[in-house]
């Protein structure tokens, strides 16, 4: 099998580098993060992430360390940094193919389920960005294939506490929503499963191997933090996002509101689903239907909920749908997506309906035009094709085309922060300080500053510093800063206009007008 997979491997591969190199580095989880990554590099300290100087406790530290490896061999560069996240979801390909043939040996379901994988656009997108959710996706794989192997009597308990341990270090205890409602409905879905007593005693001895190898990297990070930290890393980043109150709180029913764009283009054959009738006896589809549908309801359930915590779920979709189309019949209602994508992306292209407000940013328009055409062409394509080479033709070409967008629009300088990092960087000696209530080091890893980002979030601290580095430079939102001088330069990024004000024109108690 790994023969015929290598093409798709490396097909994927070209797929989510253009995709990287067709958009900028996106603010702010792209950008903090590589931020992050560039202060362990100058650091040199793996354990105590920081973020603009600050002990940074959101996130475990694999994903910075990798980065970090690749810089050995690369030297710094945000091109190579960037890639890591897209090895990550190839990897995901690979394993998806290879757990099909661990369920389904009889049949040869591998190819299959990797390219249904590769044609969802939303994995393709969130899978080439610089984030976790890939790399906590090969935790999750790795889990899921030694709870089958346990669950027809063969062991790998072992595996399976390395899967935790491999999970928590790539983005926290999160792993344990993927993996424990199959672990805890495994005499359902198992071929041969182990009494309550032998899962309760296994489990037990995986926990201990993945909080053997946690505490390599826990305690020395907890024994040298502030009780501050100890607070932040240990509670508020874990059981307080499932409370509620942080980022990305949202209503129970946003992931599910959000699958006919999730699911496309495969989840939008009717048929297709049909090919699953008859077929919940088998004990793979019990399990991948549970790793599926606990993922959406768990996360649904959590307070703070994106749509890319839910890219570890669709190695399960893959398989699933793997399975069902061996036995469904042919037609989908994708193409009628494609079409009403191609009149709306049309209708603006050729001026039909006004580019006001936001979508002023899609101009040229020649290339909404251009959108347009593509997604009859692939309307056509799905029409006209076999379901998996219509249907991964249309997922991939509009990921693509998506990005063709962003490339050739002003989509692309609108959240470039390259230009605003460039200018303020030979300023660094001289002092920065910034206005925004939230600043994330957006363009500490652009500018490759050294040090931190003064926080001035008042008049006040804005005048202290400016007293203290008169050749400094602030800058901030315009609309967010404390000051009424007309800013020296403007640059329009993340949807806002962002000034920058020498710190001579801040004068004690106040700030110059005009």
């Amino acid at each position: 099998m790994l023969g015929k997979l290598w093409p798709v491997l490396i097909g994927v591969a070209v797929v989510m580098a253009t995709l990287v190199a067709l958009r900028p580095l996106l603010p702010i989880d792209e950008t903090r993060y590589l931020s992050v990554a560039w202060e362990m590099w100058l650091s040199g300290d793996p354990v105590h992430l920081t973020k603009n100087g600050e002990m940074y406790t959101h996130k475990t530290p694999l994903l910075f360390v990798v980065i970090n490896l690749v810089w050995l061999v690369t030297g710094v560069s945000e091109f190579a940094a960037r890639l890591v996240g897209p090895v990550c979801a190839v990897g995901m390909v690979a394993g998806t193919a290879m757990l099909a043939r661990r369920l389904w040996p009889a049949q040869d379901l591998g190819i299959r389920s990797a390219l249904i994988l590769c044609g969802f656009p939303v994995f393709l997108i969130y899978g080439s960005a610089t984030m976790f959710d890939a790399l906590l996706a090969l935790g999750v794989l790795g889990g899921v294939a030694a709870l089958w192997s346990i669950g027809q009597g063969r062991g790998g308990w072992i595996g399976f506490g390395l899967a935790l341990a491999f999970g928590v270090y790539a983005k926290g205890p999160v792993i344990l929503v993927h993996l424990m409602p199959i672990l805890l409905t495994m005499p359902y879905w198992a071929p041969n499963p182990p009494r309550l007593a032998q899962i309760a005693k296994g489990f037990g001895g995986s926990l201990l191997i993945a909080l053997a190898l946690i505490a390599l990297w826990l305690v020395p990070t907890l024994l040298t933090a502030t009780p501050e930290f100890r607070t932040e890393l240990l509670w508020t980043q874990s059981a307080a996002r499932v409370a509620g109150g942080m980022a990305h709180d949202r209503p129970f029913w946003f992931l599910a509101a959000l699958l006919p764009l999730l699911l496309f283009p495969w989840g939008w054959s009717i048929r297709l689903w049909r090919g699953f009738s008859g077929t919940w006896s088998d004990p793979a589809i019990k399990l991948c239907t549970i790793w599926a549908a606990s993922t959406l309801i768990l996360f649904s359930l959590i307070s703070g909920k994106q749509a890319h915590y839910l890219l570890p779920a669709y190695p399960a979709m893959a398989l699933l749908f793997a399975y069902a189309s061996v036995r469904a019949k042919s037609g989908s209602l994708a193409s009628v997506a494609l079409l009403l994508l191609a009149a709306g992306a049309g209708a603006i292209g050729l001026g039909f309906i006004p580019a006001t407000g936001d979508l002023a940013l899609l101009a040229p328009y020649w290339s909404l035009t251009a959108l347009a055409a593509l997604c009859v062409v692939l309307a056509v394509l799905i029409w006209r094709l076999p379901r998996i080479p219509g249907h991964l033709l249309a997922g991939t070409g509009l990921a693509l085309g998506i990005h063709g967008i962003i490339a050739t629009t002003g989509l692309y300088a609108a959240y470039d922060g390259q230009s605003l990092a460039n200018t303020l960087a030979p300023h660094e000696a001289d002092g920065l300080a910034v206005s925004n209530a939230e600043y994330n080091a957006e363009i500490n890893f652009l500018g490759r500053l050294t040090s931190p980002v003064a926080l001035t979030p008042d008049l006040a601290s804005l005048t202290a510093w400016a007293q203290a580095h008169p050749n400094g430079v602030f800058f901030g939102r315009v609309k967010e800063n404390p000051l009424t001088a007309r800013p020296q330069q403007v640059f329009r990024y993340m949807g806002d206009d962002w000034g920058l004000w020498p710190a001579s024109a801040i004068s004690r108690g106040s700030a110059p007008s005009d």
